[in-house]
């Protein structure tokens, strides 16, 4: 029997998961969306329905969730939000693409989602409620920690630590060994050869900082 399960984030990956997971029918039954914002409420997204805000999750008893907010500048949300409306880890649905291809070495956390053409090969380890979008190729043994954003056709080899909350934008790439810090921003089409501090922002071929974020606005 397909478990129930409802999305939290009616944005642009809310929608794109939603698609997916009505084309896998025997594994999920889509139920809707929870959304704070005013003008979906009591609305149907590409035909889901919204059921409510986030703060309506406790009504659902016995679904599953996936969170699906947050942008490059706004992912640690993502983080407030989940401790602020206590999902546990049982809640967390663990969404992977039957196209994606991964090792059975590997280890992937709940509440993540893997989208179609990612790779995750052998002794790599994703952590929970990361998104690896679609074509994303993830090297031997590397490590990528909590809440981690990887956007389409992104290319990271073998050995790269990546810390929580870390964003990489469409087809940028990393060189094997690297580390990319805390809740760090790497720019579209950015080559890293060095290792990014926590809280800064990268880009261009070789990757430089941009600026520094506030360590702060990332206090849960």
């Amino acid at each position: 029997m397909p478990e129930k399960l409802i999305i939290i984030g009616a944005g642009g990956d809310g929608r794109n998961v939603a698609e997916i997971i009505e084309s896998m029918p025997d594994k999920w039954e889509l139920i809707g969306f929870l959304d704070d914002d005013e003008k979906k409420q009591n609305s149907r997204v590409n035909g889901v329905p919204v059921l409510g805000k986030t703060s309506d999750i406790a009504k659902f008893h016995g679904y599953c969730f996936l969170v699906l907010v947050g942008n490059p500048n706004t992912l640690f949300v993502k983080k407030r939000l989940i401790n602020n409306v206590g999902i546990k880890p049982e809640q967390a649905a663990t969404l992977i693409h039957p196209k994606a291809e991964i090792s059975k070495n590997s280890r992937i956390g709940s509440g993540t989602v893997v989208l179609s053409g990612s790779s995750i090969m052998t002794n790599a380890s994703i952590g929970r409620y990361c998104y690896l979008a679609s074509s994303v190729n993830i090297g031997h043994d590397t490590t990528i920690d909590d809440y981690a954003f990887i956007a389409p056709l992104v290319g990271i080899p073998g050995n790269v630590k990546i810390e929580e909350g870390a964003y990489f934008g469409i087809s940028s790439c990393v060189r094997g060994g690297v580390t990319v810090g805390r809740w760090s921003i790497i720019g579209m089409g950015s080559v890293v050869t060095a290792d990014v501090p926590p809280y800064h922002v990268v880009a261009g071929n070789p990757a430089r900082v941009i600026r520094k974020r506030n360590a702060s606005d990332f206090e849960i």
